[in-house]
């Protein structure tokens, strides 16, 4: 998803407090590459399947590099959290900026939302999965970077909207950032745990509908 995209330079996206941020270059890539690895490979298994080996041999790095950089295999799915909550700020504040300088666009800014959030779901489908199984088995919930982290940035947005538009101010920001969350949701029950969508146009449809809906409620 190209809108979901984050350049992994430095500063660009947080590390978190799992593992010490590379310093050079080459480590930096290295690091990346652990992060992708990963998430090729839960694209078709589940995380309890993925191994630290199929880890370092998907990089085509060393076991000694993998722990260079990571305490263990929980600690690289934090980075994942982390990186994909960012992503989805990201995307957000860039939209925001893309209707600042095209304010014609405010009214479609719903179906744009909905066709970020399937593309979303459908690419990121393995590394969504994984983490809300984490979330799920973690005492201590500390795994929910992109639930919280999606749900600061859809209030954030809402914000934006009503304070341009006079149609979202009067259904006012608060409803209008559920309904955004409330579609996430859907969405990633229709395509993370359900069949992939064949016909995209229907799928954007009913959930646009749904975001509509939740406008009334």
């Amino acid at each position: 998803m190209t809108a979901m995209s984050v350049s992994g330079g430095e500063g660009q996206w947080l590390y978190g407090k799992w593992v010490q941020a590379p310093m050079q270059g080459r480590s930096r890539r290295s690091f990346q590459r652990f992060l992708e690895a990963a998430e090729d490979l839960l694209k078709g298994k589940h995380w309890h399947e993925v191994s630290v080996h199929e880890i370092v041999r998907e990089a085509e790095a060393s076991v000694g590099s993998f722990y260079n950089r990571f305490a263990d295999k929980a600690a690289l799915l934090h980075c994942l959290d982390d990186r994909l909550g960012l992503e989805c700020e990201l995307t957000l504040e860039n939209l925001e900026g893309e209707l600042s300088h095209c304010p014609a666009l405010v009214d479609d800014a719903p179906g744009i939302i909905v066709s970020v959030l399937i593309r979303l779901c459908e690419e990121r489908r393995g590394i969504i999965r994984a983490l809300d199984l984490a979330h799920k088995m973690s005492a201590d919930d500390s795994f929910d970077g992109l639930g919280l982290r999606f749900d600061a940035a859809a209030n954030r947005f809402a914000g934006y909207l009503a304070s341009v538009s006079a149609r979202f101010d009067e259904i006012g920001a608060e409803k209008i950032a559920r309904a955004f969350k409330e579609t996430f949701w859907l969405a990633r029950e229709q395509l993370v745990y359900g069949a992939s969508a064949e016909d995209k146009s229907r799928l954007h449809k009913a959930l646009l509908s749904h975001f509509e809906a939740g406008l009334k409620v």
